[in-house]
C-alpha cells in the first residue's frame, strides 16, 4: 500500500513535471530549439536551474519529455477508441476528429515539433516510435473493418501506414503554409478518400 508520504512525493513530482512541460513549451515555441536554454526553461517553470537538472540532465532529455507528453494523450484516446464498441468506419472517423481537435488545441507545440528542423533531427527515433504505435492501433481497426465485411480484403498494416502518413502529412503541409483547414473539412477530406476512394460509384462499377 502506498504511504501518504509516497503519494505526496508523487503529487509533487507530477506538479513539477507539469510546470517544466508548460515552461518548456513556452520557451521552445518562442525561441526554437537552438535558442532554448535550461536557464530559460527553469525561469519559465518557476524553479532554479539546479532543480531542473535534477529531473533532466540535458536539453535533449527535456525535448524528448516534451514530445512524449505532447503525443501521449492522442495515443491514449486512440487506444480507448480501439477497445470500444462500434464499427470500424466510425472509429476511424472518431480518431481523425480527435487528432484534429487535439492539434488545434495544442497548435503551438505541434507546430514547433513539426517545423523546427533541429528538434526533428533529435527526435527522429521518438517520432518513429510514436508513429509505429499509431500504426499498430489503426491496423487493429482496419482488421476489424475487414472482418465486419465493411472493408475489402487488403494489407491492413500497409493501409494503416498510409492513413497515419496522410494524417501527419496534411498537418505538416498546413503548418508549412501557415494555414490550417477547419476540423470538419479536414476530417471529411481524409475520410472521403480512405472510406470511398477517388472513383465515383459509376466509375468503380465500370472497372
Amino acid at each position: 500500500m502506498t504511504s501518504l508520504a509516497e503519494r505526496r512525493k508523487e503529487l509533487l513530482d507530477s506538479m513539477v513535471r507539469q510546470a517544466v512541460y508548460d515552461g518548456a513549451v513556452v520557451v521552445l515555441t518562442e525561441y526554437g530549439l537552438n535558442g532554448t536554454t535550461m536557464d530559460r526553461v527553469a525561469a519559465a517553470a518557476g524553479m532554479a536551474k539546479g532543480s531542473l537538472y535534477n529531473h533532466f540532465r540535458s536539453k535533449q532529455e527535456l525535448l524528448e519529455f516534451v514530445h512524449a507528453r505532447a503525443v501521449a494523450p492522442m495515443h491514449e484516446a486512440l487506444d480507448l477508441i480501439v477497445k470500444q464498441s462500434g464499427c470500424a468506419a466510425d472509429k476511424l472517423r472518431s480518431i481523425s476528429r480527435i487528432w484534429r481537435e487535439y492539434l488545434v488545441e495544442h497548435h503551438a507545440v505541434f507546430e514547433f515539433l513539426i517545423n523546427d528542423q533541429a528538434a526533428k533531427g533529435l527526435l527522429k527515433g521518438s517520432e518513429q516510435t510514436a508513429r509505429s504505435t499509431g500504426i499498430k492501433q489503426i491496423t487493429v481497426i482496419i482488421e476489424q473493418g475487414i472482418q465486419e465485411g465493411a472493408f475489402r480484403s487488403m494489407d491492413a498494416r500497409a493501409a494503416a501506414e498510409m492513413f497515419v502518413t496522410a494524417s501527419i502529412g496534411m498537418v505538416e503541409q498546413e503548418f508549412a503554409a501557415g494555414k490550417s483547414r477547419p476540423v470538419d473539412q479536414a476530417v471529411d477530406a481524409l475520410m472521403g478518400v480512405f472510406l470511398y476512394g477517388f472513383c465515383t460509384r459509376e466509375a468503380a462499377r465500370q472497372d
